[in-house]
């Protein structure tokens, strides 16, 4: 990310993003909050030599228009940093948790029916310009969110050497907490990979191994921004909401791929508590725990474990039953 500026404490915040990323915490929103700081410093606290209070409420004050979860996430961003800063300098303010209120920062995910899945695909299939990539780049993408729970961002950092349609295997790079994993794939799903391999060949586009996969009209990888504005576009001609009328998000895939699995396992009988370690290593967690996060049970899914339940019951009572004399 480009630094916005080079104020009082930019030093420290290079050494701080250092250290926690080489922890395996990647810090998007952290860094950019930080050196929005750092730039509200060098305009109001050209001379600061420690972090003080009036400079935290100052900053915070001046993103008062801003909605609450995003301000608070703004301030446990900058209370981390000063907790780090507090390490060098005693003097440092650490902001107190109650400076601010936390905001409403729990949204529910939205679990797509089959149906509302195929519906965007095929909007994003018809998408203009016709004749172009484009139409097929985004139904392509979506299609493959659905059938394999990536991380947009994952997806969309997918080079040509990474898709190996011949062995149906996505080799995933460096993601979260940099970790990398081999993600296997459906027979179908690899045949509509290759099929978009070559559409994109046949337009011309860069064929090197390190070229990206998916690429936009001027033959770029495809910017998250970019897509997740198409998503929002595509939902809100269906007309799709989440129960929070939100429009839901591409992460939501994700959520919906990892709940479509756990109701596949109970529906074929198989013992959920064997099936979650799987689950989690193809998802790229590092602990089962992440990956409960994503599991959101539906009501004909608690149907079936509670029917499996019963039958249980069932049979344990009726083997008490007859082991009576």
């Amino acid at each position: 990310m480009k630094k916005l500026s080079n104020g009082p404490v930019s030093v420290f915040i290079d050494q701080y993003l250092q250290l926690r990323r080489s922890l395996g915490f990647i810090l998007r929103g952290a860094e950019y909050t930080l050196n929005k700081f750092d730039l509200y410093l060098s305009q109001y606290f050209t001379d600061a030599k420690t972090v003080t209070k009036p400079m935290i409420v100052g900053y915070l004050q001046a993103g008062k228009h801003l909605n609450a979860s995003t301000l608070y996430l703004r301030f446990m961003s900058l209370r981390q940093f000063c907790r780090f800063l507090f390490q060098l300098n005693p003097d440092t303010y650490v902001p107190e948790k109650r400076l601010i209120r936390r905001g409403q920062t729990f949204r529910r995910p939205h679990i797509y029916t089959t149906e509302e899945a195929m519906e965007l695909i095929k909007l994003a299939s018809m998408v203009s310009p016709h004749g172009t990539l484009r139409p097929n780049t985004y139904s392509t993408l979506l299609s493959l969110l659905w059938v394999s729970g990536l991380r947009i961002r994952e997806a969309l950092k997918l080079n040509l050497e990474d898709v190996d349609t011949d062995a149906a295997v996505l080799h995933i790079r460096e993601s979260k907490f940099f970790k990398s994993r081999l993600v296997p794939l459906t027979l179908s799903s690899a045949t509509a990979l290759e099929t978009y391999r070559r559409l994109r060949a046949k337009h011309g586009h860069d064929q090197k191994p390190g070229a990206p996969f998916f690429i936009n009209e001027l033959s770029r990888r495809c910017s998250y921004s970019t897509v997740s504005i198409m998503f929002r576009v595509l939902a809100g001609k269906l007309g799709i909401r989440t129960v929070q009328g939100l429009t839901p998000r591409l992460h939501d895939f994700r959520h919906t791929f990892a709940t479509r699995y756990l109701n596949e396992v109970y529906q074929t009988g198989k013992d959920p508590n064997a099936a979650l370690p799987l689950l989690a290593t193809y998802l790229g967690h590092v602990k089962i725990t992440y990956t409960q996060v994503y599991l959101h049970p539906a009501s004909d899914l608690l149907a079936t474990a509670g029917q499996r339940f019963f039958e249980h019951v069932h049979k344990s009572d009726s083997s008490l039953k007859g082991g009576r004399l």
